[in-house]
């Protein structure tokens, strides 16, 4: 790896390159789909005004050097294409068009330096003579295919659909095969926009290139921006300028720590507390930092943004050191983040409910450790809502703020427990789909009059519990035997309406108009989709007893909500233990107020007015 070398090359720098297709590759496939997207993404890219690329950057070439034989026995020097045979195989095709049929020259002859680069086949010697010709062949699949590209290539530029077929051929070509000026500093210079491939030379001979082909096209596992950052810090023109001791000695010093950094975000706690992406969601998980350095969406779709735009044009040794720093820096206020209980709660809750890490860095570096956790104190409390306990989960607009409301609760319960050393389990919390449960709900609103076995799990787990709570035994007895005795084949849901009802009244119930409170955060309950589907439409009883069941399983209960259903809410003399009481609904209230309060006690003065 330290002897590889990486950099960014535009196509006028590949011309009177060669370049050898061993026989391990199969030849080229492209289709006329993969043909007119590169060509669509190029045009495109190249139209949007605001593109803050200053270039449209290729998938890696992997390349080694190497010298065979040639259809006619002379030695040929070049590169042995190990990964990359599409891409430069499509762009020889489009610029074999354009010029032959618009330039109706040669390049030497149109004032560059060389010719286009050729590629040779080890098992299919004439592709490289055909490549360079406009003529279709369907005897061979390599040719039928190269074919078929070049007539692709011909209808696109000529359709009109972009513009005039001249001016659109003068374009891509400026695009494809940009000038290129060398200043005084023999520093070469492109023009604001060319298309440029990742040129990744494998010059490490312990790698067989058998291997590597097999990996990045058989294994369908691409280089990765990581990857690539790594060659780029490792590699021989890195850390110019100073003493081989100095340069093995950082090198050494990145290497060891990359693997530490990789090692801890393959965490699952730890990636959970840092990230709302899946664990697999990178196969290099320190890619992540580098996506946090290079401001990257969560909607760019380029895979290779981070290694575009991670390093800047004119890297010095001192640049390419403070950029590793960097990377260091974050990880290091991450993990240490990680290990205080107290920041782990506070900005674990804002990672969640996604605030950027960017933030919280820039936020580290500009203010003092003191006010710093002031920054962070601010930042949860413009993410409450301020009319929180207005809240209603009948309006969809609301679910979201709800769910931010109670997730709080459930973190601060943990946080403020001085006498323990539990911290909230946000990989648990993560992988579950977050719902919200109505804690009181005496109907069957919701069920599906589709679905029978909805029906008859409803029946099932509310004629468990009837002859514990109901009042009436032998009406409950009565019922459960009716029950037992339903023929599901014929059962309609208006019989399940009716002895629903029924059922629903030898259970017992507040005196009290649910409707007014049915829809508030005092009835709501955080749990995980999944647990939410099974409890859905069920009685406070019956959820409780699930929630119990749950629990002794190692479901993930958060804490508020194993509270809720273990009656913590409810006083000494409570009696009515199967029902959400008012008591326990203002009591629950004031908990969640509490936990607002210590981030923003303005909200509870107005809620109080």
């Amino acid at each position: 790896m330290q002897e590889n070398q990486i950099k960014t090359l535009s196509i006028t720098e590949l011309l009177g390159d060669n370049f050898y297709i061993p026989e391990y590759q199969r030849g080229y496939r492209w289709t006329k789909t993969n043909v007119l997207q590169l060509l669509n993404d190029i045009w495109e890219y190249r139209q949007e005004p605001n593109n803050r690329n200053t270039f449209y950057c290729l998938q890696p070439v992997v390349v080694r050097k190497a010298e065979w034989q040639d259809i006619e026995g002379k030695t040929i020097q070049g590169y042995e294409l190990i990964d990359g045979q599409q891409r430069l195989t499509t762009l020889h095709r489009i610029i074999t068009y354009l010029t032959l049929e618009y330039l109706q020259n040669n390049l030497k002859s149109e004032g560059y330096q060389n010719d286009l680069y050729s590629i040779y086949y080890k098992t299919r010697l004439e592709s490289k003579a055909f490549l360079e010709t406009n003529t279709s062949n369907n005897t061979k699949p390599d040719l039928y295919y190269m074919s078929e590209a070049y007539n692709c290539i011909k209808e696109w530029f000529e359709d009109g659909k972009k513009g005039i077929p001249r001016q659109v051929k003068d374009e891509i070509l400026k695009i494809i095969l940009p000038s290129i000026l060398i200043n005084d500093k023999v520093e070469k210079q492109l023009p604001e926009w060319s298309v440029q491939v990742i040129w990744y030379e494998i010059k490490d001979t312990t790698q067989k290139s058998e291997e590597l082909f097999t990996r990045l096209n058989r294994g369908k596992i691409p280089l990765t921006s990581a990857e690539l950052i790594k060659a780029k810090f490792v590699n021989a023109d890195s850390f110019k300028g100073m003493s081989e001791d100095d340069k093995i000695k950082r090198r050494t010093q990145l290497v060891q720590i990359w693997d530490e950094i990789e090692n801890q975000l393959n965490n699952p706690k730890f990636w959970a507390f840092v990230s709302n992406e899946k664990l697999d969601r990178y196969s290099n998980k320190i890619e992540y930092l580098f996506d946090i350095i290079s401001n990257k969406i969560s909607s760019e779709k380029d895979p290779l943004y981070s290694f575009i735009h991670f390093f800047d044009e004119k890297e010095t040794a001192d640049s390419l050191w403070r950029k590793w720093i960097e990377v260091e820096e974050i990880y290091r206020s991450l993990a240490y983040w990680y290990s205080n209980k107290n920041l782990y709660h506070k900005i674990g809750y804002l990672i969640t409910t996604g605030t950027p890490i960017a933030n919280l860095i820039k936020i580290k570096k500009n203010y003092t450790k003191q006010n710093f956790e002031k920054e962070i104190d601010e930042l949860i409390a413009n993410n409450i809502d301020d009319d929180w306990e207005d809240l209603r989960y009948d309006k969809r607009s609301d679910h979201d703020k709800i769910i931010r409301v109670l997730l709080l609760t459930n973190i601060e319960l943990i946080r403020g427990n001085k006498n323990s050393n539990e911290f909230f389990p946000f990989e648990m919390y993560k992988n579950i789909t977050k719902s919200l449960e109505h804690i009181h709900s005496q109907n069957i609103e919701g069920i599906n009059e589709n679905k029978r076995e909805e029906w008859f799990s409803w029946l099932c787990s509310h004629s468990n519990i009837l002859l514990n709570v109901a009042i009436d035994k032998e009406k409950a007895k009565r019922i459960i035997a009716e029950v037992n005795s339903i023929d599901q084949k014929t059962y309609r849901y208006e019989d399940f309406k009716t002895l629903s009802e029924r059922i629903l009244k030898l259970i017992p119930s507040e005196n009290t108009n649910e409707n007014e409170y049915l829809h508030k955060i005092q009835n709501m309950a955080l749990l995980g989709l999944t647990e939410n589907i099974s409890l859905s439409n069920s009685v406070f009883e019956v959820k409780r007893r699930k929630i119990i069941e749950l629990d002794r399983t190692g479901a993930f209960i958060p804490l508020a909500t194993k509270r809720i259903f273990l009656k913590y809410y409810a006083s000494d003399n409570g009696q009515h233990y199967s029902v959400w009481t008012k008591e326990e609904r203002d009591t629950y209230s004031n908990e969640i107020r509490k936990c607002v309060e210590l981030y923003n006690p303005e909200i509870v003065e107005e809620n109080e007015k």
